[in-house]
């Protein structure tokens, strides 16, 4: 049985759920069909990656409100950067050090990286910086980067929420963020994989978390969101924009169903959704070192594998979680 606290809400962590679900499907698809496998086209398409794209928003509006459920009126920074530290750096240390002890100690893998930069690992930094710099990264990929450098941001985001003068300015800027970064972000670079590509997310769930710190949901006026849709389809509206505004409206519709969920179901959520950021971390190594070269040489359909992807990413999740737990405690304490 899992013990669930008294301020427990299924809702955010139904949108945990739900969230990961495009991601790996679209992983797993991508990555078969880059080996050889017969994918459809309509799963590795625009229409799938829009709803990855969904997916991730909704990672970010998540991570804003949860953040300042957390901390809104009690807000300091020592224990904030250590609980942040303690959540997302034992699993991905663990993670990394046992692929960099296998390919670049034991099998002498990137010989020509300068190893003082496998600082950026340690730092959870490698994956954001690939694409501009020679990095060892393995896992946690854009998003790890992008995600602890936003923690950063967050007190000036919690700060601004304090005032109906600051949090108008804040909207207006990250409007104009939203609307001009994809149109000016370096060309090496894909905006939706920056630090300023997801800042309006981000902040958008500050206030996201704002509203449920006083149990008030804008459903059904954010419905309007939804007619922003068809704008897909206009080239010169950025499609970032258009699926953060659809990205919001469904988070507060699979909210609302989250939290109707019966109480005797909540244990069943709960734990899963604990260990989605094991999930991240492992899937994508799982999918390509792993479960990809054992379908080819097995030749079981493709579909038999997803479900085989989706429970071995969950268990390698929850071995990962268990393992570097007390690591997590030991940071605590520490400081």
């Amino acid at each position: 049985m899992v013990k669930t606290p008294a301020h427990y809400r299924p809702g955010l962590d139904a949108i945990r759920l739900a969230a990961l679900l495009p991601v790996l499907c679209y992983h797993f698809c991508i990555e078969a069909a880059r080996v050889g496998f017969a994918v459809p086209s309509f799963l590795i398409g625009r229409g799938m990656a829009d709803w990855v794209e969904v997916g991730l928003a909704w990672f970010f509006l998540l991570s804003g409100a949860a953040l300042c459920l957390q901390w809104r009126g009690r807000f300091r920074w020592r224990p904030y950067l250590v609980g942040r530290a303690a959540a997302m750096y034992p699993a991905f240390w663990l993670g990394f050090a046992v692929l960099f002890l296998y390919g670049e100690v034991l099998h002498g893998n990137n010989a020509e990286i300068p190893r003082w930069r496998v600082l950026f690992s340690v730092l959870g930094l490698d994956g954001y910086l690939a694409p501009v710099t020679q990095t060892f990264y393995k896992i946690g990929e854009w998003f790890l980067g992008v995600i602890l450098l936003l923690y950063l941001v967050f007190p000036l985001l919690l700060w601004c929420m304090g005032s109906r003068t600051r949090r108008r300015v804040l909207f207006a800027v990250m409007l104009v963020l939203q609307l001009v970064w994809p149109m000016v972000c370096p060309a090496q670079l894909e905006a939706g994989h920056t630090v300023l590509g997801r800042l309006p997310a981000f902040a958008l769930g500050v206030w996201f978390g704002t509203l449920l710190a006083e149990n008030r949901t804008p459903l059904p006026r954010c419905l309007w969101a939804l007619v922003t849709l068809p704008l897909l389809w206009v080239p010169a509206v950025p499609r970032l924009t258009v699926l953060l505004a659809v990205s919001a409206a469904l988070f507060w519709i699979v909210y609302t169903l989250g939290q109707r969920l019966p109480q005797r179901f909540w244990g069943a959520l709960r734990r899963p959704a604990a260990w989605s950021y094991g999930v991240y971390l492992v899937h994508h190594v799982l999918l390509t070192l792993v479960l990809l070269p054992a379908a080819r040489q097995f030749r079981l359909p493709l579909p038999v594998w997803f479900p085989v992807f989706l429970i071995l990413s969950f268990i390698l999740a929850a071995i990962l979680t268990a393992v570097s737990s007390p690591l997590s405690r030991l940071i605590k304490r520490a400081a």
